[in-house]
């Protein structure tokens, strides 16, 4: 049975975006309070666990996703070295934070301008390649990240091959109002009796650093939608789309394609900074080829060209290797399975969603969403 439609504009409209958003932020703030201790449920007979660290790494590559999304999904440039931003933005917040003793949030200040430079410049030799060799190139670069790293003229800075352990933590301050909203959630009926009465100090560490990411994340969000809302999205998207007719319409492609990869490069750069700042620790390796194809592949289940799809992709590279790898025996059999499935499970995943749902996950969700909750155009 197919629900009512409504107008878009109209007052059940915005009533309706009203309870969407409202659960949503409840969601957000509910959450990190439930599993600020690990919470590990049972499902068919398999145990998982799943923490507010993994929720708060998931957040990150949202962040990653987002930027990289800039390039491929909007602007149709084959990018499958994202992540050679993504680790130069978190070494940058690592060195400054360690060895200068900056806050997390003041390295932007070097991270945003420092990247966008930088992915301008990579933009400029890339214009005249395209296609698969313009990919090639680019993971050319992620792959050769960890060794720039472990390079002996700058291990003194980044640790080599060790990594660099970031010295400092992040302390809740005075202000922060989380026993308040403790007692809030206490008041929800069914879920509030699974918040814990009080935060010990390293679950008052946990949260505060969720809800930092968090900030920043969707200040990341904002900031993309507003500029793909407006004439350079229009232009990114005419570029990918039909670069002879956007063209033809005025539109410079090399200055547009260049400063894709600027926007993108400084996005990554941000979210090398949340993952530097969620960990306490970067190493040469977790930002090599590896994590290039895990962003490639978030963005594809997630949906490419979409505001929705890094937040989906996010979530999918993360906890999907993470829950599968814990799944010793296959659901509704004593059959064991031995071995890390984590990556098998999510190549299989990116299959299905390839073959079912081409747009990803956001076309699927947008699918559902005009059938259960319609929307009609207003009358003219």
């Amino acid at each position: 049975m197919r629900a009512t439609a409504v107008v878009a504009g109209s007052r059940s409209h915005r009533r309706r975006q009203m309870v969407g958003w409202t659960l949503f932020l409840l969601a957000v703030v509910l959450i990190p309070f439930l599993i600020a201790d690990t919470y590990s449920p049972t499902i068919l007979g398999n145990r998982y666990t799943v923490g507010l660290g993994n929720l708060s790494q998931a957040i990150g590559l949202m962040v990653a996703i987002l930027g990289l999304n800039i390039a491929t999904g909007y602007s149709g440039q084959l990018s499958l070295g994202h992540s050679f931003f993504v680790g130069s933005g978190a070494y940058l917040t690592a060195v400054l934070v360690s060895e200068f003793h900056w806050s997390y949030v003041a390295t932007l200040g070097v991270v945003v301008p420092g990247l966008f430079v930088f992915g301008v410049l990579f933009g400029i030799p890339a214009l005249r390649i395209q296609g698969l060799y313009l990919g090639l190139l680019t993971f050319a670069v992620a792959a050769v990240f960890p060794s720039i790293i472990r390079l002996d003229e700058v291990a003194d800075r980044t640790g080599g091959s060790n990594g660099l352990l970031i010295d400092s933590d992040l302390v809740a301050p005075s202000w922060a109002p989380l026993d308040a909203v403790t007692e809030w959630l206490h008041a929800i009926p069914l879920v509030g009796s699974r918040v814990p009465d009080g935060l010990t100090g390293r679950q008052e560490e946990a949260v505060y650093g969720y809800f930092l990411l968090v900030v920043m994340a969707a200040v990341c969000f904002w900031l993309v939608r507003n500029i793909l809302a407006g004439r350079v999205g229009r232009a990114l998207v005419a570029v990918r789309d039909n670069p002879l007719g956007a063209a033809a319409n005025g539109v410079n492609l090399a200055a547009y394609k260049t400063l894709s990869f600027g926007i993108s490069a400084a996005v990554g750069g941000v979210a090398g900074t949340m993952l530097a700042m969620h960990s306490g620790f970067v190493g040469p390796d977790e930002f090599g080829f590896q994590m290039a194809i895990l962003l490639i592949v978030g963005l594809i289940v997630g949906g490419s060209g979409t505001l929705h799809g890094p937040v989906v992709g996010g979530l999918a590279i993360q906890f999907v290797p993470h829950w599968s790898s814990q799944t010793q025996t296959l659901p509704g059999s004593d059959i064991a399975l031995e071995g890390p499935y984590g990556a098998a499970i999510l190549g299989g995943l990116l299959i299905a969603i390839t073959f079912a749902l081409p747009g990803g996950a956001a076309q699927g969700f947008r699918r559902l969403k005009a059938r259960l909750l319609p929307v009609q155009p207003p009358p003219r």
